[in-house]
């Protein structure tokens, strides 16, 4: 049974951390780092498809995974993603403080960027502290919950994404994000912990996850994930260069500063829209199609009405 009160569950995931610097000699030989059993991670394997994946970027305080692992598995998550960390995730401080989740630690994996991190995703949630002016929707954990739960119950890939201990998510790293999730902290002391945050996330997921997961999968609904939504802005990106759109060139090789910076306004604008749309794959197919053949119009020419 799930724990009713939040400050309870902060006790789970303790505010102070190792410090970067705990020498591993003074740390117990029961912390050595152990890779998963074959067990283990057969059941990790079967595990990962249903429930959101955890994404930390730029993490590079080891023992905060550790202990973000503890609270991933707290809540049945075990799809642990790590974008370009600065830290060695599998050491003997961070798996002491996982606590038994060195499993998580050991499987996790590794990405170069957020882009390639959430290739998978239908829905990406992005937490933030500061305000932002992204014209993304901003939830509350609850209501970040139920919208993940929705899509889970839909057979799409959901991924929770938490920045960096020193400055959080850049705006370039909240492209990739459908909407941002605020904890509502004290504004005079509003910093969290990363695993405590996590913990917080997970908790609200294991609250929502039973009021959804079991809906019927519409195939027609399916989310396009990351991949194709950015393949779709590549092809809209082109063709507007074609046309002329931006001005400055009919291609960003031969634009002028004027025009290329109008043309990353004005795609991060369209960004924006279609990450708050959430368009299907077959509607991302049909845009993309649309769009192909205005770029290259020989293909349609079968397709025009003829005369008697």
């Amino acid at each position: 049974m799930l724990m009713p009160t939040l400050p309870l569950l902060l006790l789970l995931c303790e505010a102070r951390a190792f410090s970067p610097g705990t020498p591993e000699a003074s740390l117990p030989k029961s912390a050595r780092p152990l890779a998963p059993t074959k067990a283990e991670a057969v059941r990790l394997a079967r595990l990962r498809p249903l429930h959101p994946a955890v994404l930390l970027v730029r993490t590079f305080d080891a023992p905060n995974v550790g202990a973000a692992a503890r609270a991933m598995l707290n809540f049945g998550l075990c799809d642990l993603r790590l974008a370009a960390p600065e830290c060695d995730w599998t050491c003997e401080a961070a798996v002491l403080r996982a606590s038994g989740a060195a499993p998580l630690l050991h499987a996790a994996r590794r990405f170069d960027g957020v882009a390639e991190a959430t290739r998978d995703a239908g829905l990406v949630l992005a937490t933030t502290a500061r305000p932002r002016d992204l014209r993304l929707p901003v939830l509350s954990p609850r209501a970040a919950a139920a919208r993940a739960a929705e899509a889970a119950a839909r057979g799409e890939r959901v991924c929770f994404m938490f920045g960096s201990e020193k400055n959080g998510l850049s705006n370039e790293e909240l492209r990739v994000a459908h909407a941002l999730v605020a904890i509502p902290t004290d504004p005079n002391f509003s910093s969290l912990n990363l695993a405590q945050a996590v913990l917080l996330t997970a908790y609200e997921w294991a609250l929502a996850r039973p009021e959804a997961i079991d809906a019927p999968v519409e195939p027609e609904a399916k989310l396009a994930v990351g991949s194709q939504l950015q393949s779709l802005l590549g092809v809209t990106e082109a063709a507007l260069w074609r046309t002329g759109f931006f001005g400055g060139g009919r291609r960003v090789e031969e634009a002028d500063a004027a025009a290329a910076a109008r043309a990353r306004a004005a795609m991060d604008k369209l960004r924006c829209v279609l990450m708050r749309s959430q368009p299907s794959e077959s509607e991302v197919g049909l845009l993309q199609g649309a769009l192909r053949s205005l770029l290259h119009p020989k293909n349609a020419v079968a397709a025009e009405p003829r005369g008697p």
